[in-house]
């Protein structure tokens, strides 16, 4: 089976923590290709994530899990006090892919995203969408197979729901088709780039830390 699957939302609001501020956040979810011949079968996915404000309006995070390992910024191009906060989230991630009965590495996946977060403030919570451009390579271990690239392109739709000075829970659905593709995976490994089917995961993200507040 799959070893992990390609994180496609960001599962954070559109504002920076401030400068300082440290926030864990606990991602699990489902993942499946949505397919009109196809029983829907989702995969559990889980991840965990840490971010850090390095500047007001920059962070720099870090997410590991089934997703593989990503690391990202966010930048705030908004004041802070806007009804609607707009950010780019640029990432970069990789996985290790396995396959067959006795699990064997097959490949790598690598993977570039450029989302765009919009945020619309509702009292103290937050209506996220987050438009994104995703480009896929996967590398197979057998040099004589060519390497997948595919393009996708989609977004996500999330809300931010700051229950407490320091949780804020935010359920989050991403759809991205793949509008490009070129290559196949390696045998013997599913995947929603490689094959028909909409990319489509569900997230419950669980954000700890207290960001900074609006003045």
């Amino acid at each position: 089976m799959l070893s992990g699957c390609v994180a496609l939302s960001s599962v954070q609001p559109a504002d920076t923590l401030g400068r300082g501020r440290l926030q864990v956040g606990i991602e699990p979810g489902l993942s499946a290709a949505v397919t009109p011949r196809a029983p829907l079968l989702p995969q559990p996915v889980m991840d965990v994530s840490l971010r850090f404000g390095a500047l007001e309006r920059l962070d720099l995070g870090a997410r590991l899990g089934q997703s593989g390992l990503e690391v990202s910024t966010k930048v705030m191009l908004t004041p802070r006090r806007s009804p609607v906060l707009v950010s780019v989230a640029p990432a970069l991630g990789g996985t290790v892919l396995l396959a067959g009965d006795t699990p064997a590495v097959v490949g790598q996946s690598f993977s570039a995203a450029l989302p765009l977060l919009l945020g619309l403030r509702l009292g103290p919570h937050q209506l996220v969408l987050g438009p994104r451009a995703q480009l896929m390579v996967v590398v197979a271990s057998d040099p004589n197979q060519p390497a997948l690239r595919a393009l996708l392109v989609g977004g996500s739709l999330g809300v931010a729901l700051h229950v407490s000075r320091a949780v804020t829970v935010l359920p989050e659905l991403a759809v991205a088709p793949v509008v490009l593709r070129d290559g196949a995976l390696p045998p013997g490994v599913p995947g929603v780039t490689g094959g028909e089917g909409v990319p489509v995961q569900l997230r419950l993200g669980v954000l700890l830390g207290e960001p900074q507040p609006v003045e």
